[in-house]
């Protein structure tokens, strides 16, 4: 699998070597064609405006560390409250279990709220979790793991029973196929201890990148997580993902618990919080690893109910799209939820798109379209490679020059999941909660 992803990785470059040689080297010459620059001038004027949107928000995210740095006084050390809700996850559940034992913040219970797993899981737990107990019997002080199997409800019910067996001030959601950085829960609970802090979301990395699929993914999840910096600072955040997302108690006693009927239960709370008027921040050091789909049919069916359940939460809560009701975020409500609903458009015309753009440009000599994708993605990775220390290292800065291809896979895949997630919304069919084949976080 390595050679693979050395080979392809060296035939993107060849590629787009050949588009900048081929800029120098080719002289354009103009199309006649009228109907082909009225394309062009559609492709470029939709391209700009959500180039425009990653330019503002990679110029504000490396001014995130210094507007962030505020001083609380005083202890502050609340009970934890981490909730694992599990379908099936005999794979990961126990890693994830025990990362989280190995935090360095104590003052912890851990929930585990089995859904009606049909798997190995539970009998893995319950034999854990007895083991666990009998070597910390004498031990006064130690991490409870509270454990519970239900019939399977889906995943916003298992969240709620684990809210309602829960103790503590702070609650935290961690997908059951994760593994926690030690100072995860310390650096949420940190977050927390500016009073105005009602949420929080996590940096979620992928784990098992030896496939393309997992390689592509741990970029785009680099980049989408890197960015909230920005929304941090403007307080846009609206998903805060169940793989690391925290909360005050105080969020699910004055709005309810996740919604049931959404498949994306995680995004719909996270646009309640929001409509609250409530800080949601970003914590860049509360790290965790999951396992990203490894395959392109795994990734079909995550992106399905993503796409499909952020059209949902769109829709239940449409009120606030250019909102006046002085709670809600500007920002959010005129620029960025509006944007969101445009590049899916831009999404649903992008096979049109690209068809017309790569016809153009061969038929032309003009490949500047090209050139300033290469360019613009490549500044991507040079900006938070000089920013994040953790990306400072030559394997990311050499696929700077190929990103701009790479992330077609996450467009092919994304343009799939919209056409699709509308049919099942004209056709009113239901989509559930994804499935595929668990490998492990890491890769072996």
């Amino acid at each position: 699998m390595k050679y693979r992803k050395i080979i392809l990785y060296l035939a993107l470059y060849a590629f787009t070597i050949g588009i900048i040689v081929s800029s120098i080297v080719l002289h354009p010459y103009p199309l006649d064609n009228p109907l082909i620059h009225v394309l062009r001038i559609i492709i470029i004027s939709f391209a700009s405006i959500l180039l425009m949107r990653y330019t503002i928000y990679m110029t504000v995210a490396p001014f995130y560390g210094i507007a962030e740095k505020k001083s609380f006084t005083g202890s502050y050390r609340p009970l934890v409250s981490v909730m694992i809700p599990a379908w099936n996850e005999e794979v990961g559940l126990l890693g994830t279990v025990k990362t989280l034992l190995g935090s360095t913040y104590k003052h912890m219970e851990i929930i585990v709220v089995n859904d009606g797993s049909t798997d190995n899981s539970d009998m893995l737990m319950r034999q854990f979790i007895a083991k666990y107990d009998k070597e910390m019997q004498d031990i006064p002080e130690h991490i409870r793991i509270i454990y519970h199997y239900q019939q399977n409800s889906g995943k916003g019910s298992a969240l709620n029973k684990a809210i309602a067996l829960s103790h503590g001030e702070i609650l935290v959601s961690i997908d059951a196929d994760c593994v926690v950085h030690e100072r995860a829960v310390e650096n949420f609970v940190k977050a927390f201890r500016d009073p105005q802090v009602m949420a929080a979301v996590g940096n979620v990395r992928v784990g098992n990148t030896g496939t393309i699929v997992g390689a592509v993914q741990a970029l785009e999840f680099c980049f989408s997580f890197y960015l909230k910096k920005c929304d941090s600072l403007f307080n846009t955040i609206y998903i805060i993902g169940g793989a690391a997302g925290a909360f005050r108690r105080e969020v699910f006693e004055r709005i309810g618990g996740y919604n049931c009927k959404n498949i994306t239960e995680d995004i719909e709370l996270s646009v309640r919080v929001q409509a609250q008027g409530w800080k949601i921040v970003y914590v860049p050091d509360a790290l965790i690893i999951t396992e990203g789909a490894s395959t392109i049919q795994g990734l079909m069916k995550q992106r399905l109910r993503w796409k499909r359940g952020r059209f949902q939460t769109f829709w239940e809560h449409r009120y606030l799209f250019f909102s006046l009701d002085p709670r809600h975020n500007k920002i959010l409500c005129w620029l960025i939820l509006p944007l969101a609903l445009f590049s899916e458009l831009q999404l649903g015309l992008e096979p049109l798109f690209l068809l017309v753009l790569y016809a153009f440009s061969f038929a032309s000599g003009d490949f500047s379209a090209f050139l300033s994708g290469v360019a613009v993605v490549s500044l991507m990775f040079i900006i938070q490679a000089l920013d994040d220390q953790e990306h400072r290292k030559l394997s990311f800065l050499l696929l700077s020059p190929i990103g701009w291809l790479l992330f077609y896979l996450c467009t092919f895949v994304e343009c799939y999941a919209l056409l699709k997630s509308i049919w099942i919304i004209v056709c009113r069919k239901e989509t559930k909660w994804q499935k595929w084949a668990r490998q492990g976080v890491t890769d072996r």
